[in-house]
């Protein structure tokens, strides 16, 4: 049995899993990507998307990753179950679950849409540009605040604007983030870092409000050996929001290489609480 990539990529996403059984595996929760309430939610996506990529029985590489947050993930084990559901000539695609024992029973927590990709040489165009930013080395690192969830510690994050510690531009965000531990960059990293940006509410309210992720889409435009290339280097992160209505509001982000490629972009819709 070839060694299993939950656990060579430990030192990425510190996402370690056991696999139990075909399309079935084993892990328990890492407190060093804690958000307030249960793991980030990149982390979370991540875990997902690595017990797909671990599976024998696939073919190609990330392509898109649809990821609900169902519930509150507790501090603890939890079992994952993958399953193909469907192979053409390029493209695969795969559905996995997160499930957890809580009060006497299985529950659902987290469930992800994988679609996997054998990418072929075409035309190609890119119709967006980078946002423009200072270098990731003439900005500050945001400092790890007492109080702050323990995930934003694993990240090293630079705002050039939007700062939700500082003020700034309340209609976007752009930042510089990597993971702080030197690592080459793959698609479990890259699907967590994409969840990283803060929530463009609290720039719009100018002051933080309880939010959740309900679901989160990336779409990835590299292949792995591109990705690789990367290394450690920062990837510059341009986020948004179009609108904020009847507790929801929606995040567009955009992630690019230093040197100006678009790596991936997403959508997220995210559960927001204020009484003003």
């Amino acid at each position: 049995m070839r060694p299993s990539a939950a656990r060579r990529t430990r030192r990425d996403v510190t996402i370690a899993m056991t696999r139990t059984g075909e399309g079935e595996y084993a892990g328990e929760t890492d407190p060093a990507y804690w958000n307030l309430i249960g793991p980030f939610g990149g982390w979370i996506a991540a875990v997902l998307m690595l017990a797909v990529l671990d599976d024998p029985r696939r073919h190609g590489e990330p392509l898109s990753l649809s990821t609900n947050f169902a519930g509150a993930i507790e501090a603890g084990p939890y079992a994952i179950r993958t399953r193909n559901a469907r192979r053409n000539r390029s493209t695969d695609f795969w559905r996995a679950e997160l499930v957890q024992h809580q009060h006497g029973r299985d529950v659902l927590c987290a469930e992800a849409s994988l679609v996997l990709a054998h990418r072929r040489p075409t035309d190609s165009f890119v119709d967006v540009s980078p946002p423009e930013a200072p270098a990731p080395e003439t900005l500050p690192a945001v400092p790890a605040n007492a109080g702050a969830p323990s995930f934003l510690e694993k990240y090293d994050m630079r705002f050039a604007t939007g700062n939700p510690f500082a003020g700034g531009d309340p209609d976007r965000t752009v930042a510089w983030v990597r993971d702080r531990a030197p690592r080459t960059l793959d698609f479990p990293a890259l699907a967590a870092l994409c969840d990283t940006g803060f929530p463009p509410i609290f720039l719009r309210l100018g002051k933080r409000v309880p939010v959740s992720t309900v679901t989160l889409n990336a779409f990835f435009h590299v292949n792995s050996s591109e990705l690789a290339e990367i290394g450690n280097d920062f990837l510059l992160s341009e986020g948004r929001m179009r609108v904020a209505h009847n507790g929801f509001f929606d995040c567009t982000t955009t992630m690019w290489s230093r040197s100006g490629r678009l790596l991936a972009t997403t959508e997220q819709v995210v559960y927001y609480k204020t009484t003003s």
